[in-house]
């Protein structure tokens, strides 16, 4: 495959994707609103775009699957059939399904899943005639008669030859054209029929003809071919002047059509046949053989074909073979990094080549001024470099916005989920989303989406009670869950709010003193309780379902989100519901951070975590023991880390009183890091350690200083763990 065309590949799966969150999302919103038709003519058209652009790559479970679906939304935006829950929820499986077929495709393997023909039937048997009613048009309107429409057009069309290969049919084609007018005079020409001993079974050598009178313009009409012009003869022409005659109540045009494509051969009692494909008619005739068709069908399957016929091998052996290869492609490809790619605002990429621009003509006046520099030009030095400055930190700044994507697009999936979960729970749900287009960095966005999967279906399940139990506590029958998202500061907050029964102060107390997490008669505040459910293992769940119970989740959530150096934090009120706050960095790529020193070490605070910073007196230092040193800020006891002692260096300062103590705070709880000096804020590009070295305890990262020099960026929570293993010292 040239990397050409693998470019155009990794087009179309960005395209489908996007056609796919389309259609679910609107197949979501046409329950709650089923007689919207431009929702579903704004569905049919992904759909419909799907199945074109897969059919020219040659996806052909993809376009055949997709067509399904389109038969049955076809049918729904003519009136033929009405939106109900369970045609809702069979296109929503199966745009689930059709979602594994498109990945299937993108890694090249074969889907043996039976749920996909399952579905495919189902999908058959909602489309099936005897399922159809009569209703108005996709107007709204009965069909017009012939001499209702405005306007009549002859057209020709010859088809590419590669039509079947790419899982395309010509009938759909002339269905569509029914669907905006009234055909007549539809005819197959078979004139360049080859042969039949040089006929290939998937080749199209037929062209059609037909008059249709229509309302619509030659531009809708034309539309029609959208996805098989390439290649194709297209030829439409408006008659003036002419009367289209009235179809007769027997076979419409499309109904000629599909005729002549598949003829049906009479049995000897006279009787039809189904309609059966070119190929097919071929094998009956004995023109092809069926292994022949088979192997232009199935071009995989060749070789173990061959294998088989030569009884080197049993079909089982080629397809246990088969079978194991397709895994090994999977696991290759699953190691491969994937090429993700960034949709961008061209005004953003305007702005930052004419950056770029600016930034060249400062080099150049400063490449200009080098040549020839005196010191009586010190001062046009110092301004350029300043420009020099200001241009980098705006590119810097551009650079960073091209990252920044809406949150929205994490939002997206989880009205699909909140759906499936008040169906599995049997409550009323409704999911309210606001602050959709608050940018965020990609990465970010990435990683947070399983953590709010977690705490919405922590919601749904544990938060909000039944619609019995809410009428009892005079609450409304529907429950709600609030996704938000807003900017506060330099980071992002995220909240995810129910209005259910609240966190259970005495059950979680129970549950944690049960497992050893808290001692019998300690004394918690409610600050020091929610937390305990970001425990591993720790859950207060009743029965175990397929939604939680386990004890798994909510401590994947603070997991997740403390790597992104970013907090979680829990307001609860008994009864009336529970709120979960995630406050995140804006980028993981570059941080605001204040510069400290320690003896003759340099290193980086996020800026995010400190609170204040101080230098306390000789009284406010206290020793307990099994607590370790404490320093009194304001009346609050903290434990106090001397960071030279945690990495072992020589200090300017040993007594707190003469440094300085930076107050940093996470997930609620706070620490004292003793410095000697504070040298001042700046932003920082983070680099990894355990990419570039190892694991330290106490470090997030490390990043190049501007003296050319390595600084370490403080991990908080580290320091906080560090805090805590010296006090058990202390205390053995």
């Amino acid at each position: 495959m040239s990397s050409e065309f693998g470019q155009f590949q990794d087009a179309f799966f960005e395209e489908a994707g996007e056609h796919l969150a389309i259609v679910e999302e609107g197949l979501l919103q046409l329950e709650q609103h089923p007689e919207d038709l431009d929702l579903l003519n704004k569905i049919f058209r992904s759909a419909h775009s799907i199945k074109g652009t897969s059919g020219m790559f040659g996806f052909n479970a993809v376009a055949q699957f997709t067509h399904k679906m389109e038969t049955l939304l076809d049918l729904l935006r003519n009136g033929q059939k009405v939106v109900t829950p369970a045609i809702a929820d069979l296109l929503l499986k199966s745009t689930d399904c059709l979602k594994i077929l498109i990945e299937a495709a993108k890694q090249n393997s074969s889907v043996d899943d039976p749920t996909v023909q399952e579905l495919t039937e189902e999908l058959a048997a909602a489309s099936s005639a005897e399922n159809i009613q009569s209703g108005p048009s996709k107007s709204g309107h009965t069909a017009e008669p012939l001499s209702a429409t405005t306007q009549e057009f002859t057209i020709q069309w010859t088809p590419p030859g590669w039509l079947f290969q790419r899982g395309l049919d010509p009938v759909q084609i002339i269905k569509e054209l029914n669907q905006i007018g009234v055909l007549a005079d539809v005819s197959v020409d078979v004139s360049k029929l080859p042969d039949l001993n040089e006929v290939d079974p998937e080749r199209c050598y037929l062209s059609w003809s037909m008059r249709l009178g229509t309302n619509a313009d030659r531009d809708d009409v034309e539309s029609v071919f959208e996805f098989v012009k390439e290649d194709s003869t297209l030829t439409i022409e408006e008659v003036r002047g002419k009367e289209l005659g009235v179809r007769s109540e027997g076979t419409s045009g499309a109904d000629k059509a599909s005729s002549a494509l598949y003829p049906s051969p009479l049995t000897p009692d006279g009787s039809d046949n189904e309609p059966k494909p070119l190929g097919e008619i071929l094998v009956e005739s004995g023109v092809v053989s069926r292994q022949t068709l088979d192997n232009a069908l199935s071009q995989q399957k060749r070789v173990g074909q061959i294998l088989v016929d030569q009884k080197a091998a049993t079909p089982q052996q080629v397809e246990q073979a088969l079978q194991k290869q397709r895994q090994m492609e999977a696991v290759a490809q699953a190691k491969k990094t994937d090429n993700t790619s960034i949709r961008v605002d061209t005004a953003k990429i305007d702005k930052l080549i004419n950056l770029v621009g600016e930034l060249v003509i400062t080099q150049s006046m400063l490449s200009d001024l080098g040549s020839r520099f005196e010191m009586t030009q010190l001062h046009v030095l110092l301004e350029r470099m300043a420009q020099l400055e200001r241009n980098t930190r705006e590119i810097q700044e551009r650079v960073m916005s091209i990252r920044m994507l809406p949150i929205g697009t994490a939002f997206s999936r989880f009205p699909r989920l909140v759906r499936d979960l008040s169906s599995k729970a049997g409550k009323k749900i409704q999911l309210v989303l606001s602050g959709e287009e608050t940018e965020l960095d990609k990465t970010v966005i990435e990683s947070i989406g399983d953590p709010l999967t977690h705490l919405v279906r922590n919601s749904a399940d544990h938060g909000l009670e039944t619609p019995d139990e809410r009428l009892d506590d005079n609450k409304p029958e529907m429950g709600t869950i609030r996704l938000n998202a807003f900017h506060e500061g330099g980071s992002i907050c995220i909240t995810v709010e129910d209005d259910g029964r609240g966190l259970n102060r005495d059950r979680i107390l129970a549950k944690a003193v049960k497992q050893g997490l808290v001692a019998e008669g300690e004394k918690l505040s409610d600050d020091q309780i929610w937390p305990l459910i970001f425990k591993p293992g720790f859950s207060t769940a009743e029965k175990i379902t397929d939604v939680s119970g386990r004890g798994v989740g909510m401590d994947v959530v603070k997991r997740n989100i403390e790597a992104l150096g970013g907090t979680v934090s829990i307001k609860t009120v008994m009864g009336k519901g529970t709120t979960f706050t995630l406050k995140l960095p804006l980028t993981l790529a570059i941080i605001e951070g204040m510069t400290v020193r320690v003896g003759r070490e340099t290193y980086i605070v996020p800026l995010l975590s400190i609170l204040e910073s101080i230098q306390p007196k000789p009284q406010s230092v206290k020793t307990v023991v099994g607590k370790g040193e404490l320093i009194n800020v304001r009346g609050t006891y903290l434990p106090m880390v001397r960071l030279y002692e945690v990495f072992t260096l020589e200090p300017e300062h040993t007594e707190p009183t003469k440094g300085i103590l930076l107050i940093l705070e996470t997930e609620g709880e706070r620490v004292a890091v003793m410095v000697d000096e504070i040298l001042g804020q700046q932003q920082v590009v983070i680099k990894s350690m355990e990419q570039n070295f190892r694991k330290v305890e106490g470090i997030a990262g490390a990043t190049i200083l501007g003296d050319g020099t390595v600084g370490f960026i403080l991990d908080v929570r580290g320091l906080l763990e560090i805090a805590r293993q010296e006090s058990a010292v202390v205390a053995a």
